[in-house]
């Protein structure tokens, strides 16, 4: 390397700021004040007047800390000692916290963890120029044990033992754990017998992750690997599951390009949870499904109640397996469910069989472009009905945007939307203010408790004209 080039090379690194006259090393100790929790849960300070957000600080803290990374605009740290506690520190109930990427806010008083989320939503809706007429009081829950699916990262070590947990936060590495206790009994008790069944299988067979499923009355462990196990191997595994579990366990499969799990075991009970005093789904491996039993029945209950007793249809989107359609035809003549899988399509269907409700049809259309929407109606219910009294929508992170013109569009008198997202909450919620709804109620709900996931149902309602 050229003097010129080595010049450049110095010139064009980050120049670390002075204090007191002195320049700041990344591996120094620095104190701040913590004035605020940032949406992904780290507390905000300054240095110099610089942000910096850092996790393991609270709001009203004093905290020494080192850099992790270094910004043009912001910088980012850990905290390594708490000179000054703030009165919502908690002790963290999972030996694991401090390394797992699954949790971020177990030293944070549960009831402040609400708080902070449903000021996250007020503070995102007020941003995008929405308030609602009334704040709904925040759902929530036991926030341990609650959690009834979890996805594990798998890795076989040099020594043949397995890396089984989250990946760290911030990184792709995985965090081993022995414990989870997040997780709704029995699932803990499955972390803790995987390693042993692992290593009992075929040595060729390279697993990449294990998903955990508690319905209500069984259990489900769902292997991704790199291929699937011959027929004469299937028994030993089964066996060797069960002999870990200490009674039956559902084990399913999937390797290569599979796009759904098969069942490798002999039984034919089904996963199910129930989402009613009289209803319930069942469901498979890999299927979406809310994580959090008692807030999604709880959700279901505080849809229903803002809605009016009865009404004539209602079009649920992004509807799944039926988790809120079938509920909605308690209260509903007609409900029309339209998701974009297949195979999802046909487990609604099976579901409304199940519970024998009649009142409800199902199709499938591309929800995240609006293809298909044109023609809802045809040969169904709405093409019968024509008016819509309610559209339902429960999208993934990425929200409703290939459906809002549609919405807008429908005529619908309400609108409820479930949101896993404030931002695209906001976005597709500027839709349904410029054609003419309001934002009648939202509220949080805390179906992650002890993550910064915050989850809100909002109430619209179409304005009357003049």
């Amino acid at each position: 390397m050229s003097r010129v080039e080595r010049a450049d090379l110095l010139l064009s690194r980050p120049i670390p700021p002075l204090k007191n006259g002195k320049l700041m090393s990344e591996k120094q100790t620095l104190s701040c004040e913590i004035v605020d929790l940032s949406h992904d849960g780290r507390g905000v300070g300054r240095i110099d007047g610089k942000a910096c957000f850092v996790s393991g600080a609270l709001p009203g803290e004093t905290i020494e800390f080192r850099y992790t990374n270094r910004k043009r605009n912001y910088d980012e740290g850990r905290a390594t000692n708490i000179i000054e506690s703030s009165d919502d520190r908690v002790e963290p109930d999972c030996k694991h916290f401090s390394r797992c990427g699954g949790c971020s806010l177990q030293h944070l008083d549960h009831g402040r963890q609400v708080d902070f989320k449903q000021k996250q939503l007020l503070d995102s809706l007020a941003h995008g120029g929405l308030v609602a007429e009334t704040i709904l009081p925040p759902l929530s829950a036991p926030h341990w044990g609650y959690r009834r699916r979890a996805r594990l990262a798998v890795q076989r070590a040099k020594d043949g033992k397995f890396l089984i947990g989250f990946r760290n936060a911030g990184s792709r590495r995985i965090e081993p754990i022995t414990e989870c206790p997040v997780l709704t009994a029995p699932l803990p008790q499955a972390v803790a017998l995987l390693p042993a069944w692992l290593r009992s299988l075929p040595g060729d067979i390279r697993i990449f992750e294990v998903e955990l499923i508690s319905g209500d009355k069984s259990i489900a462990i769902a292997v991704e690997a790199s291929r699937f196990p011959a027929d004469e191997e299937v028994p030993a595994m089964v066996e060797s599951l069960e002999k870990e579990a200490r009674g039956p366990v559902q084990l399913w499969w999937k390797a290569g390009k599979q796009e759904r799990f098969t069942r490798l075991d002999a039984g034919t009970d089904h996963l199910n949870f129930a989402v009613t005093d009289d209803i319930s789904i069942n469901f498979e491996p890999g299927q979406f499904i809310q994580v959090n039993g008692q807030i999604n029945r709880e959700m279901i209950a505080q849809m229903i109640s803002l809605l009016p007793e009865h009404g004539g249809t209602a079009v649920d989107l992004f509807c799944g397996t039926g988790n809120l359609s079938l509920p909605l035809t308690q209260c509903f003549d007609h409900v029309i469910g339209v998701e974009g899988l297949p195979s999802l399509v046909k487990g609604a269907i099976a579901n409304a069989r199940h519970n024998d409700i009649s009142n409800v049809e199902f199709t499938v259309a591309d929800l995240s472009r609006g293809v298909g929407m044109a023609n809802l109606g045809s040969g169904n219910t709405l093409a019968k009905t024509g008016d819509i009294d309610l559209v339902v929508l429960d999208p993934p992170r990425n929200g409703a945007a290939g459906v809002m013109p549609w919405v807008a569009k429908s005529g619908a008198k309400h609108v409820v939307y479930i949101s896993c997202h404030a931002s695209t909450l906001v976005r597709d919620a500027a839709v349904l203010n410029d054609a003419g709804y309001k934002l009648k109620a939202v509220g949080v709900m805390d179906m992650f408790p002890h993550t910064t996931h915050i989850e809100a149902m909002a109430l619209f309602e179409k304005r009357r004209k003049k």
